[in-house]
């Protein structure tokens, strides 16, 4: 398993160093693992979270801390290993997802991802739904006024161009959340363009030429085979960005569409 490492940097008004309140770090580390996990089920699913976490994810999100340092600022050190490695399944099938990160990559990318078109206020981006928003707007409290800023930085992100996560960024992911249109209730036809046994999801391709992802919440995508190339009823939940625009599909039924019109 290759591994890559990472660090967070954290300023505090107090320049704690390498001497750093155990509560407040304590928080840090129980957040960061757990946020990184969610950014990466979002990139390979469009959802942050399901009611059961598959294997690749557990391995994928696998992160370790391994060293703290620093004189004016406190710098944690973790170690992530390679998406490709850590969940070669994910790979094996050749299609197209627009939100797939590269195998070289960790879920510390990925959160940094997450942070950076939060800061750029990308309220169209793929890489956060509303839960991912509320995790990332939380982290206020993580800090507890102990520490102003957060950097990520390893492997795409350099010391010199980190992800930088400060009170902008959290009101940012505040604000997000908070207009984020709520899921409806909807019914969509179109071709069944895409299955992907290892994140339970699929793609629509409508009449119009657009494509819709989905995620199916509770039957085997393997129910799906027989559909597929096939005009198909999708009936479940609609959810949005921040945007208004459709994120995904989650799929409580799905049926053959013969003879259906596409209603939203």
């Amino acid at each position: 398993m290759s591994y890559i490492t990472h660090t967070i940097t954290l300023s505090s008004d107090q320049h704690y160093g390498k001497r750093v309140p155990p509560g407040a770090i304590g928080r840090v580390l129980s957040w960061v693992p757990t946020v990184a996990k969610l950014s990466a089920r979002m990139a390979f699913e469009e959802r942050s979270t399901a009611r059961t976490s598959p294997g690749w994810l557990d391995r994928a999100s696998d992160i370790r801390f391994v060293d703290h340092s620093g004189e004016d600022e406190t710098i944690l050190y973790f170690e992530a290993p390679t998406l490709g490695e850590a969940a070669p399944e994910l790979y094996q099938q050749l299609d197209f997802c627009p939100t797939r990160p590269a195998p070289g990559d960790t879920s510390f990318d990925l959160l940094g991802d997450v942070v950076m078109d939060i800061a750029a206020e990308n309220a169209d981006s793929q890489r956060f739904d509303s839960q991912l928003l509320r995790r990332i707007a939380g982290f206020r409290k993580r800090l507890n006024g102990t520490f102003q800023e957060m950097r990520l930085a390893g492997h795409r992100f350099t010391d010199q161009r980190p992800a930088v996560l400060n009170d902008a960024v959290i009101q940012t992911a505040e604000r997000f959340s908070l207009t984020t249109p709520a899921p409806e209730r909807t019914r969509i036809v179109g071709t069944l363009d895409m299955i992907r046994a290892s994140t339970q999801s699929f793609a629509l391709k409508l009449n119009d030429g657009q494509e819709v992802h989905g995620a199916l919440l509770e039957a085997d995508i393997g129910m799906l085979k027989d559909l597929f190339q096939r005009e198909i009823l999708v009936l479940g939940r609609a959810v949005f960005r921040p945007s208004g625009k459709l994120l995904r599909v989650d799929a409580e039924q799905v049926r053959t569409g013969d003879g259906e019109s596409m209603i939203w």
